[in-house]
């Protein structure tokens, strides 16, 4: 995933600004919340940002840890578990330049876990590092979720991504193809961008299938 691949479109301009713009640092915030239905974008968005972040950085080997929310909640378990929470710690705390946190709703009614990522978060704050969260919901409308953590969530730069127009949604099958190498007729893009609405993903695997 690349910023070059991501088609813009009025659905997602401002997400996309703000994930360059922290890039450039011209972002007022090293912290970013990407919320958007599923198949629309942040995944593509968020591994853009960890890929141009590496290649402008001026450390030999930028540090960036890009993983679900689930595979950070194994980590802990497993690391507790293993009585080497230090570790994990220092890993997650100290270690790591830039965080990138898929699926935040995740942490929904799992408070000792919110507790330890609280405290991850804070931890990358004071060291300025940047960090890029994303999830299907908006801060405000997660549930059983500890009034921090939402409260942190919702401090962040929050750009919300919504389902694609039409001509995004043509685009997206015109980019689609030219990567896949094939020629697709103008009538036959519309059609698909016509009746697949909903869901980029779906536009790719029938594409795919075509």
């Amino acid at each position: 995933f690349s910023f070059e691949d991501f088609v813009v479109g009025p659905c997602n301009e401002l997400a996309c600004a703000a994930a360059k713009g922290l890039c450039n640092d011209a972002l007022s915030a090293d912290h970013l919340f990407l919320s958007a239905g599923p198949g629309l974008g942040k995944t593509h968005l968020m591994h853009s940002i960890g890929r141009l972040l590496s290649a402008r950085s001026n450390k030999s080997r930028l540090n960036v840890a890009c993983l679900s929310s689930e595979d950070f909640a194994t980590r802990l378990v497993l690391a507790i578990k293993a009585r080497e929470a230090a570790r994990f710690k220092s890993e997650f705390r100290e270690a790591v330049d830039v965080l990138l946190l898929e699926d935040i709703h995740f942490f929904q009614g799992k408070g000792k876990l919110q507790d330890a990522l609280l405290l991850t978060l804070k931890a990358l704050q004071a060291r300025g590092c940047k960090v890029v969260l994303t999830s299907s919901f908006l801060p405000r409308e997660l549930n059983e979720v500890d009034p921090q953590m939402v409260s942190c969530f919702a401090s962040r730069f929050l750009a919300l991504m919504e389902a694609p127009d039409f001509a995004t949604r043509e685009e997206i099958v015109r980019r689609k193809a030219r990567s896949l190498q094939v020629q697709v007729p103008d009538d036959v893009t519309g059609l698909l961008a016509e009746r697949l609405t909903s869901d980029i993903r779906q536009l790719e695997s029938c594409l795919n299938n075509l």
